[in-house]
């Protein structure tokens, strides 16, 4: 609710961002993930086909049931090495899975010089996430001050209240609903 998910989108949607890299991917995680969908959605979203993929009628991005996920991995670390990337894993959950899927998607198989231009950003709400994975920079969205939440509250509540009387009855409510935010954008 602080926005992670949020500054990752406006990030990802950016024109200059979109200039600089060959592919954009999105790859909403959750807490149940299983590192095959991820591989396959990265794979998909980038229109490479996987190793394995039928010769039949298929649609050029579909990717095949048969690969396993060591052919996904390969696939997708060959497409790190061609091209620049933007891959945003969103919303990783627990140090366990998190850790997992960074340890297998960032395994031996991908050296650290093959993958130099391309970006990885990765949300999560879990400070051990972000403490044990190796980054450049970790940004952490802070919870709003009270006078910035009612900024933010107002600007939304009242944008189309224009008698004034019927405002400050709405001022009033408000000022009781603000607090119980605490701070939350998405609250808010």
């Amino acid at each position: 609710g602080v926005g992670k998910t949020t500054i990752s989108k406006k990030i990802f949607n950016d024109t200059v961002v979109r200039d600089h890299f060959n592919q954009k991917i999105w790859v909403s995680v959750s807490s149940s993930f299983r590192m095959e969908v991820i591989l396959r959605s990265i794979l998909e979203q980038s229109g490479e086909k996987s190793v394995g993929q039928s010769q039949g009628g298929g649609q050029s991005g579909q990717i095949s049931a048969v690969a396993d996920q060591s052919q996904l991995l390969h696939k997708v670390i060959s497409l790190l090495k061609e091209k620049t990337c933007l891959i945003i894993f969103d919303d990783i959950w627990g140090e366990k899975g998190g850790l997992d899927l960074w340890k297998k998607f960032f395994s031996s198989d991908l050296p650290e010089s093959d993958c130099k231009r391309s970006c990885f950003i990765i949300t999560t709400r879990n400070k051990d996430v972000t403490s044990a994975i190796t980054a450049d920079e970790i940004h952490q969205p802070s919870f709003l001050d009270d006078e910035k939440s009612w900024l933010l509250f107002s600007k939304h509540a009242f944008r189309k209240i224009q008698e004034q009387s019927l405002r400050e009855k709405f001022e009033e409510v408000g000022k009781l609903i603000v607090p119980k935010c605490g701070g939350l954008p998405l609250a808010l």
